[in-house]
């Protein structure tokens, strides 16, 4: 039984795409949702993107699930304590304790309770959001959203408010991928009016990080990437020149452009030898921001003296070290004011097309799919 937009405690009929098989298709199915809890809302979802940590979700989490967390819509309910209202429009921010130090200090990118809030599949208290027709609990609260589903539940404190004027699918287009490469630029890497930075990798965080460093004012952006067609997007965005690693070495590419390599480095391709050639590409006395390491369920063994002697800095993004309240209405506003195209980057797709978004965002066809969550004919 559907419940009211306050203060009941019955929890909702609603469609979400479930994963009960790694490797096979999702499949759309009635399931219910919890009802919100005092410092939750219920958010209808509108659109929610399709993110690489979507695919790797099985590899993290156990199965059946239900993954999902670039997501924006509607409050539709709220807990009797939430600082939402019912009718806001929000966009779905990434999980956070919001008790612990870092959350307390305004750091949820380094939240204690990180990897139990975004892969744990229940809520911190450890109860289960949603459950499926058998009354079993799904591994959900991916993200602490779970919202490849026409419904989420989200702890208030990680809802930004969206305007009523920017499309769905911009706003769930920014969430997570993008923010990392944004953030990593701004927050991790700072770079400055002037500053050379290499962004190895042009996907959606790669791509975010082009647009943002043409935003900073960088002197010259140099991207590397394995696709021709990625490469012509990154010049499109800001990219001052570009190379393709099948044609050769990319640090010797590096040096040709710069003479001493690069300052300040991204890294977000996780193919091993694009790894090692980027830390040959430093500077001495450069920082390198890596948003993926190569095969990240595998062992890797990292070689650290090229890093030793060039006294570089290597550092690991954590959502690009951003904050949602602060990053997701910047990059929006950029976007209004024509300085961030990120709707270049997304496909749409209808939500019962989830399979078809998702082998498209695998192979590498599309950069940011997001899918539109129109209502389904699921029992």
């Amino acid at each position: 039984m559907d419940y009211e937009a306050k203060g009941v405690t019955m929890g909702k009929s609603i469609e979400a795409a479930v994963l009960r098989q790694s490797g096979k298709p999702y499949v759309i199915e009635r399931v219910t949702l919890d009802a919100p809890q005092e410092h939750e809302a219920l958010v209808r979802i509108e659109a929610c993107g399709i993110c690489h940590m979507d695919i790797d979700g099985p590899s993290l989490c156990s199965l059946p699930a239900v993954f999902g967390h670039e997501g924006v819509g509607i409050v539709e309910a709220i807990g009797a304590k939430a600082s939402v209202n019912v009718g806001d429009r929000v966009i779905l921010g990434y999980g956070s304790c919001n008790r612990c130090p870092s959350c307390m200090q305004g750091h949820p990118f380094y939240c204690d309770k990180s990897w139990e809030v975004t892969f744990g599949g229940r809520r911190l208290d450890g109860s289960p959001t949603i459950w499926d027709n058998s009354d079993s609990p799904l591994h959900a609260a991916f993200f602490q959203q779970s919202s490849f589903a026409t419904h989420a539940i989200v702890p208030d404190h990680c809802l930004v408010a969206m305007p009523a004027d920017v499309p769905a699918e911009v706003g769930a287009s920014i969430t997570c991928g993008v923010m990392t490469g944004a953030g990593a630029i701004l927050n991790v890497l700072d770079v400055k009016a002037g500053e050379t930075v290499l962004i190895v990798g042009a996907g959606a965080v790669g791509l975010g990080a082009i647009m943002t460093a043409r935003k900073a004012g960088a002197g010259a952006i140099l991207v590397a990437d394995v696709r021709d067609g990625r490469l012509e997007m990154a010049r499109e965005l800001g990219a001052t020149a570009t190379f393709n690693p099948r044609m050769g070495a990319m640090h010797e590419w590096v040096m040709a452009q710069t003479s001493r390599g690069v300052g300040k480095l991204l890294e977000t391709s996780g193919n091993a030898a694009a790894f090692e050639d980027a830390i040959a590409s430093l500077r001495t006395g450069g920082h390198m921001a890596y948003a993926i390491l190569p095969s990240p369920m595998e062992e890797y063994t990292l070689k650290p003296m090229p890093l030793f002697e060039k006294a570089a800095r290597f550092e690991a993004l954590s959502f690009g070290n951003s904050v949602p309240h602060d990053l997701y209405p910047k990059m929006l506003e950029w976007w209004q004011a024509g300085e961030f195209p990120v709707d270049r980057l997304i496909s749409t797709f209808s939500f019962s097309d989830i399979n078809q978004a998702m082998e498209h965002t695998r192979t590498g066809d599309v950069i940011k799919a997001v899918l539109l969550m129109e209502a389904t004919d699921a029992e």
